[in-house]
């Protein structure tokens, strides 16, 4: 990969496109009671990028924010429409 790599997505109707540039920073796999309810599975994987390198090219997100029991502020962004999680952030 190089740091002109693009990298796409979306949601599961379309409405959602998004991409982003560069490596991804690292790539983890999470079986934490947050990762559980973001996914609604058993774990979650993820693929960190830097938000900076994020475009939203279409459609519109709704995000969800709770406090953890650790108190860090945990934001999941998912699709109006199809309701797909796209995205999210804790921080510390």
């Amino acid at each position: 990969m190089n740091k002109k790599e693009k990298h796409s997505g979306g949601c599961a109707c379309g409405k959602v496109r998004y991409h982003s540039i560069g490596q991804p920073v690292k790539t983890g796999l999470c079986h934490c009671r947050y990762c559980q309810l973001r996914t609604g599975t058993a774990f979650g994987i993820s693929v960190y990028f830097n938000k900076e390198n994020l475009i939203i090219e279409s459609g519109d997100l709704k995000k969800y924010t709770f406090t953890t029991e650790n108190g860090n502020t945990f934001e999941t962004n998912f699709c109006t429409n199809c309701g797909t999680s796209l995205f999210w952030t804790l921080s510390h």
